[in-house]
């Protein structure tokens, strides 16, 4: 068996953008790690985490998630609230649709204040 432990993502302000994603999510609120508690993880389900570091330079990161209905739509609900552009092309991440073009449910991409592009798809 094999899974994803974990993925690491830099950002100028890892806490911050620890809390923007799992206030997006819906997942609990962030919680310090390491040796000087310096990067923030965000749980995800199956013991999947998330950890943000604080670096100076930014790398594009695409993370793509799978989620059920209830989950896409407070996603999509939260986004709304926010006022976070999205939209269902990765080429268009700020035309506000969520229809899947490729077959699913549901798809919404959209950025956080580093340009990483975030993915929620229902299928």
């Amino acid at each position: 068996m094999m899974h994803v432990d974990h993925m690491g993502i830099a950002a100028k302000d890892a806490k911050r953008a620890a809390e923007f994603l799992a206030a997006i999510l819906g997942a609990p609120a962030p919680t310090p790690e390491g040796i000087d508690d310096d990067m923030f993880r965000v749980d995800l389900d199956n013991d999947e985490f998330i950890l943000f570091t604080t670096l100076e330079k930014i790398d594009f990161t695409h993370l793509a998630f799978r989620v059920d209905g209830e989950r896409f739509a407070a996603v999509v609900e939260r986004l709304r609230e926010r006022k976070i552009p999205f939209g269902n092309d990765h080429g268009d991440t700020t035309n506000g649709k969520t229809e899947d073009p490729i077959g699913g449910h549901g798809r919404v991409y959209f950025e956080d204040e580093n340009k990483h592009l975030f993915e929620v798809t229902w299928r």
